[in-house]
């Protein structure tokens, strides 16, 4: 396979691992390195796919390795870091109906037999941008709570999204 060819699969194992990354930062109390790197994932998520359709490169293989990309860095990277943050049980039986409600969206998303313009359902890089900015203008633990239950009812629900860029 030429180097070309995977530039787009490259930039989504950066969204991987820049997941990965915030989440070892979140468990290590370093909360503001661990919400710029979600910042950044949300820059290689949306590039990974301008660069595939650019390229005429989209494949079912980049889809789906997208998606696993996205459920670390929107999925449960944001759990973490709020959980690393506020350490409270009641959040954390919030963050476990999150993080399936986000693989929910990501699986139904990926086995659609007919693509809908724009998104079905909240789009989860959205939850790459909420929670980090939650954390920088110290937002409450009641505040991310019910931040956590309507993300997670807007990523499983049917409501049609607009696709913004």
């Amino acid at each position: 396979m030429r180097l070309k060819n995977q530039v787009p699969n490259i930039l989504t194992f950066v969204n991987l691992l820049l997941g990965f990354l915030s989440i070892i930062f979140s468990v290590n109390n370093q909360f503001t390195l661990a919400s710029f790197i979600l910042l950044l994932a949300v820059v290689f998520d949306f590039l990974d796919g301008k660069v595939a359709r650019l390229l005429k490169l989209e494949s079912v293989m980049g889809e789906h390795l997208d998606s696993l990309a996205d459920l670390v860095s929107f999925g449960v990277a944001p759990a973490v870091l709020m959980y690393s943050v506020f350490r409270n049980n009641y959040l954390l039986i919030l963050l476990v109906l999150y993080v399936g409600a986000s693989a929910f969206r990501l699986a139904r998303f990926n086995v659609m037999k007919k693509k809908v313009d724009g998104f079905l359902g909240m789009p989860i890089t959205i939850n790459g941008l909420i929670f980090p900015i939650l954390f920088f203008v110290n937002a409450s633990l009641k505040v991310v709570m019910i931040l956590f239950i309507i993300s997670g009812v807007l990523m499983v629900s049917t409501l049609r999204f607009r696709k913004v860029i």
